[in-house]
């Protein structure tokens, strides 16, 4: 049920860095809300949602470490909250997808000249 509310979110938006956006500060405030912050994995900390290549590869570490609780872990919260947020992710994901890449504007190209004369 809880991937119908964050399909319902994402469908608002029309440009990736909108849905990233919303993404990151989603993560923050489920985060920020834990009641436990013990049980809350280490992994999701560290998720990046800058552009678009962090968000999948953020995506991929979630769908690692939950492929890989098993038995008593895959029932412990921890596991829980990280299946949520990686359903959140995939939502984020599904619909990036859905929309056409940014353009790249003057501001961007001048950024990438300027990291590789640095």
């Amino acid at each position: 049920m809880i991937s119908d509310q964050w399909t319902v979110l994402f469908t608002q938006f029309g440009t990736r860095t909108e849905v990233r956006g919303v993404l990151s500060s989603t993560l923050t405030s489920m985060v920020d809300s834990a009641e436990d912050p013990t049980k809350f994995p280490s992994e999701i900390s560290r998720l990046a949602t800058g552009n678009d290549r962090e968000v999948m590869e953020s995506y991929l570490r979630l769908k690692i470490f939950c492929d890989g609780k098993k038995g008593r872990g895959r029932d412990s919260v921890a596991a829980a909250i990280a299946w949520d947020v990686r359903d959140l992710f995939a939502k984020a994901l599904e619909r990036m997808k859905e929309l056409p890449p940014e353009p790249i504007t003057l501001a961007r190209i001048a950024a990438v000249r300027h990291v590789r004369r640095a």
